[in-house]
């Protein structure tokens, strides 16, 4: 009955959400005269109510896995937005993905009482797959550092804990080129602890566990459960024959007493692979030249802030297409991506499929944008992640390109985007690729792989990676708001600067 109940709960939760998401919120629609290309009206963009719709709608979505019926929907709903938008034309584009979907999961202890079901976070996609019986093994801890040859962990499952690596932001700080901070409200020493940052080796340690012939794995996370619950990573795509499952803090330091005894496990993750067909969905506002200036985000995700970019390039387009054609020196392309979550496919395929047909030449620039708004949400009471009622950190990266640089830095004024870095790449030589990258976003793919001048704005709050949160109450929409005619007067500038000096990066 209690189950019932609850059911019966959510779906009217969820009826609601999506009723108020849908609801019909009026836009601006008169055509505007060419000096709302230099003078941008606030007034002319959709308001700060449809921002806030669009983001319940998204959090009524769910885990939006690559692929996935969710995934697709919202494509589905991004095209119509832009209809309404008045873009000029509107296509897609097919991206063959790697679909990986978990159907179920699960973990017992096994004893001669029975087993007794243990309480898990999430599992990692594309760790691998069990049958409905699962597999049953004894437990042996390891440490995060541990290095096991060919099969000696044959049988094992494998229990492995990550601690969150200690960190500020002068990690960040000291390599950025330029700094918006005006109240000065961090500094070198703010701390910057983030829980996805102990998961950036995991793909590298599961590769490491198939060798050494693991059955299974269990990662448990520095996170109480509320933290822990729904996180996804790691999303290259790669099954690693691993089953592997999240748990929380306290069943990792549950398990870990037990562990290298005869204690025995059994875990249960049933996932269907697959190779599914996905779309990019692409936009044209035309301009007085074929040349291009292209907006990208991604549309699948785990939550409502991975990825909200979509609708905030929707927010900017809805302003751009009623220019007039000679306001825009250069047409604009949207590219909302497919496949963020599946190593990034949806970005690969774009250059891919246009590597000799001329488009890449014709691209002046590209605009990533990426989790618009975010508010900082810390460790608080019981280490349950709280709001601190500070902005999210946001980096800016770009190559050494002096307009373009130049450009965000005034976007960053005109947003009041504070604190945020424009910083250069990561990894200057990467190829652009998932495992070779060149910055964390989904815009590092066209720097990397074509060296087309490319920023990418983005922040990486504790909620990136969970699903099953709400996202509508850790947006700032004020600053949402800023940022969408912030970026829509960066897009205008940087239709306007030559082709030749956006294709002159300097030395870093």
């Amino acid at each position: 009955m209690v189950l019932r109940f609850k059911c019966i709960t959510m779906l009217l939760v969820y009826v609601t959400l999506m009723n108020f998401a849908n609801a019909d919120t009026a836009w601006p629609m008169e055509a505007l005269p060419a000096s709302a290309a230099s003078a941008l009206d606030p007034a002319q963009f959709v308001s700060i109510d449809q921002h806030r719709d669009w983001q319940l709608d998204l959090d009524a979505r769910g885990l939006r896995a690559a692929g996935s019926v969710a995934h697709e929907a919202y494509i589905d709903e991004l095209q119509k937005r832009l209809q309404r938008a008045g873009v000029d034309r509107i296509y897609r584009e097919p991206v063959e993905l790697n679909q990986w979907l978990a159907d179920s999961w699960g973990l017992e202890l096994m004893g001669a009482q029975g087993a007794v079901s243990l309480p898990t976070a999430a599992y990692l996609p594309y760790s691998g797959s069990t049958s409905a019986s699962g597999v049953v093994g004894k437990l042996k801890l390891i440490s995060a550092d541990a290095r096991y040859g060919e099969g000696e962990l044959a049988g094992k499952i494998v229990l492995l804990s990550l601690k969150k690596p200690e960190s500020t932001l002068a990690v960040f700080e000291s390599a950025a080129w330029r700094r918006y901070d005006p109240a000065a409200s961090v500094h070198a020493d703010t701390p910057y602890q983030r829980s996805y940052f102990a998961l950036s080796t995991l793909a590298k340690k599961l590769d490491m566990l198939h060798r050494a012939g693991a059955s299974a794995a269990i990662i448990g996370l520095d996170e109480p459960s509320n933290n822990a619950l729904g996180m996804y990573a790691p999303y290259d795509a790669i099954n690693r024959n691993v089953p592997a499952l999240y748990v929380d803090q306290d069943t990792a330091k549950y398990l870990a007493n037990m562990a290298n005894g005869d204690v025995e496990l059994r875990l249960t993750l049933e996932a269907r692979i697959a190779k599914v067909n996905s779309s990019n969905l692409i936009g044209i506002i035309p301009g007085q030249s074929d040349e291009l200036v292209v907006l990208n985000s991604h549309t699948d995700g785990p939550n409502g802030i991975e990825d909200n970019g979509p609708n905030v390039i929707v927010g900017m387009a809805q302003y751009l297409a009623r220019l007039p054609r000679a306001a825009l020196p250069r047409s604009i392309m949207i590219l909302l991506s497919s496949g963020h979550f599946a190593g990034a496919q949806g970005g690969q395929s774009f250059i891919d499929q246009h590597l000799h047909d001329g488009t890449l030449e014709r691209i002046a620039a590209v605009l990533c944008l990426e989790h618009l708004g975010a508010e900082e949400w810390v460790a608080g009471p019981g280490g349950r992640w709280a709001p601190t009622g500070r902005p999210e950190p946001y980096w800016f990266f770009m190559p050494n390109i002096p307009p373009l640089i130049a450009a965000a830095e005034v976007a960053l004024k005109r947003a009041d985007a504070a604190p945020a870095f424009i910083r250069p790449p990561t990894r200057p030589e990467g190829k652009g690729l998932f495992h070779d990258h060149v910055w964390p976003g989904e815009g590092q793919v066209f720097w990397g792989r074509s060296r087309i001048p490319t920023a990418n704005y983005i922040a990486g709050p504790n909620y990136l990676f969970n699903w099953g949160i709400s996202t509508a109450d850790k947006v700032n929409y004020q600053r949402l708001f800023r940022e969408t005619i912030a970026f829509t007067e960066m897009t205008l500038t940087l239709a306007a600067t030559p082709m030749a000096d956006l294709r002159k990066p300097e030395k870093n």
